[in-house]
């Protein structure tokens, strides 16, 4: 009588639940994901071991890189808009609700006032292309090559909760930034935060 030999079956394994997860993980990281805005420039600011975050919220920026061109930003759609608006009354010139919002969708600039009209009505990825020649900064000279002071005067005109975070370039000269420091005096602040890189402290160290 002959063997009966039984029927193999190969492995098999339920993915499901496997599934379950991973799209369960998507999700999560999909939904806490933070969209990373375009700069205006390329910065790459110094390092340092200091643990103090700056905030995110109600924060003011203004930013120096390696050539020594000044880029200035705030947060929050609204906050940018009325301070276009407050730039708009003190330099005489009126903007369009397109012009408006088209503004408040940018992170920062680096655009003089005479230019920024123009450079509104560029579509973004034109805007992306241009090469802004920042915001003029001589703290010695007139209303015009001192804009960066009435950027800063209408930003905390718009929001007075505003904080100030400088962000400079590794190979930023220090005369640059010493005309944003003071441009920043000249209004009486002389707190704000300084934008650095990550680095890892020295074993034993403690931020007190």
């Amino acid at each position: 009588m002959p063997i009966v030999k039984p029927k193999r079956s190969r492995p098999h394994m339920d993915m499901t639940a496997m599934c379950d997860v991973a799209f369960l993980l998507l999700t999560f990281f999909i939904l806490t994901a933070q969209i990373r805005v375009q700069e205006a420039a390329e910065i790459n600011p110094p390092t340092s071991i200091s643990g103090i975050k700056v905030p995110d919220t109600d924060i003011m920026t203004i930013s120096l890189d390696k050539e020594g061109k000044v880029f200035f930003g705030i947060d929050g759609q609204p906050n940018r808009i009325a301070m276009l608006e407050n730039i708009g009354e003190t330099y005489g010139i009126s903007f369009s609700d397109r012009e408006k919002k088209a503004f408040s969708l940018l992170p920062n600039f680096g655009i003089p006032v005479n230019q920024l009209k123009s450079f509104l009505s560029l579509k973004s990825d034109q805007q992306s292309q241009v090469k802004q020649p920042g915001v003029p900064v001589d703290s010695t000279a007139s209303l015009q090559t001192n804009q960066l002071s009435q950027w800063v005067f209408n930003a905390r005109k718009a929001n007075n909760k505003l904080r100030i975070a400088v962000k400079g370039d590794n190979l930023a000269k220090f005369p640059n930034f010493k005309n944003v420091l003071s441009s920043l005096q000249s209004q009486n602040i002389n707190k704000f935060n300084l934008i650095t890189g990550t680095e890892a402290p020295p074993a034993g160290w403690t931020n007190d």
